[in-house]
This record gives C-alpha cells, sequence and structure tokens, in this order.
C-alpha cells in the first residue's frame, strides 16, 4: 500500500529567495473553496496554504531548503543579485503578459497542487534565464510545469484514496500574469515573505 510522506519543514524559518506570480483575487478565493475541502477530508493530515501565500512558481535565486554549505543566504543572495537582476530584467522585456490556465488536479508523495498550462512562456523565462546565469550548486533547477502548491502532507495517507479524492474534484481557472515578483522568503511554504521587487512583463 502506498501512502504519502509527511513534510517535517511546515511552519519552520527558512531563508530563500524566489521568483513567483500572484493569483488574482477571485481566483485565490476559488482555490481556498477547494483547499477547505482538502481540509475538512484529510484534517491534521494535511497542511493547506494560507490564501495569501499561495503562488505561481517560476524559479528559485536561493532555495531555501537547501544548506549551501552553511553560508549565510542573505550574504548569497547579495552577491547573486546584480547578475541575477539584470538577466531577469532583460528577458522579461521580451514578453508581453502570460495568460495561464490551470485545469489539472495534480498529486506527488508529498504535495497536492494544481498545473497550468500557457504558451511556453513560462519554459522559455526559465531556460533563457539559465543560459545566462550560474545558479549556485545546490539549488534546484525550475520547475518544468507551471504549478501552485495546495497542500502538504503532514501524515502517511493512502495514496489511491487522494487519487480517488482529486479526482472527484475539477479546477478551471484562467490567470492573467502582468508581473512576477522577487520574494524573500523567511518561513516554509512562504508563510512569512516580504516582496524585495517586482518586474513586469513588457
Amino acid at each position: 500500500m502506498e501512502l504519502t510522506q509527511p513534510v517535517d519543514w511546515i511552519g519552520k524559518n527558512f531563508i530563500g529567495y524566489a521568483m513567483n506570480a500572484e493569483f488574482s483575487d477571485e481566483n485565490a478565493r476559488q482555490l481556498v473553496t477547494l483547499m477547505q475541502a482538502i481540509q475538512q477530508t484529510y484534517n491534521d493530515g494535511v497542511f493547506c496554504t494560507p490564501k495569501k501565500s499561495l503562488h505561481i512558481t517560476l524559479m528559485d535565486w536561493v532555495a531555501p531548503l537547501v544548506d549551501y554549505d552553511g553560508h549565510d543566504k542573505d550574504a548569497l543572495f547579495k552577491k547573486l543579485r546584480p547578475e541575477y537582476d539584470a538577466a531577469i530584467t532583460e528577458i522579461l522585456a521580451l514578453f508581453s503578459p502570460i495568460t495561464v490556465r490551470f485545469d489539472t488536479l495534480a498529486l506527488s508523495p508529498t504535495t497536492i497542487y494544481i498545473v497550468g498550462h500557457d504558451d511556453g512562456q513560462f519554459q522559455a523565462i526559465r531556460e533563457q534565464f539559465l543560459a545566462k546565469v550560474h545558479l549556485v550548486p545546490g539549488t534546484k533547477l525550475p520547475p518544468t510545469i507551471i504549478h501552485s502548491s495546495l497542500a502538504r502532507f503532514t501524515k502517511p495517507l493512502k495514496i489511491a484514496d487522494v487519487e480517488a479524492f482529486l479526482a472527484a474534484k475539477s479546477i478551471e481557472l484562467t490567470q492573467q500574469i502582468p508581473a512576477f515578483r522577487l520574494l524573500h522568503q523567511t518561513k516554509e511554504p512562504t508563510l512569512e515573505f516580504t516582496t524585495v521587487k517586482r518586474y513586469p512583463l513588457a
């Protein structure tokens, strides 16, 4: 019997710097309704993302759950920022606002998340960024999908049961993305953060 894998870092202090996009208030409300159904079904077996923490991941600059051999992450970010900022500013000037259509509920061993589709812009931005800069060793590569995490597992649950639950649900959201934001995260999963800079698309 295959079980979910509980995570042990929820609510813990981890510093990170990441680029992502926000949901509109209406889309966030729809996601909250879905997460309420998840919470009511699995109770303390899941931790659902608070509304203010919902986001669409673009990439990490300094990953929160990576140790970097004990190096100070704020100092690391300060060193990386000029190169990374110049690269992403140049890249995003080439892209118009992006339309993402979220239509899939998905499951990994640790997470319930939604998956969206665009016309290839997210992946093009990520690939162009990686072609211009060098990621610090240990930093995870940007994802190859467009996604937003809704819930993490805090107890082992039967994966087949969760799959059946999700199969009975549906998601249909269209999100316009006029800008990305760079966040300084201090508590996971994006529970406490400040916005360092906003990067408008062309």
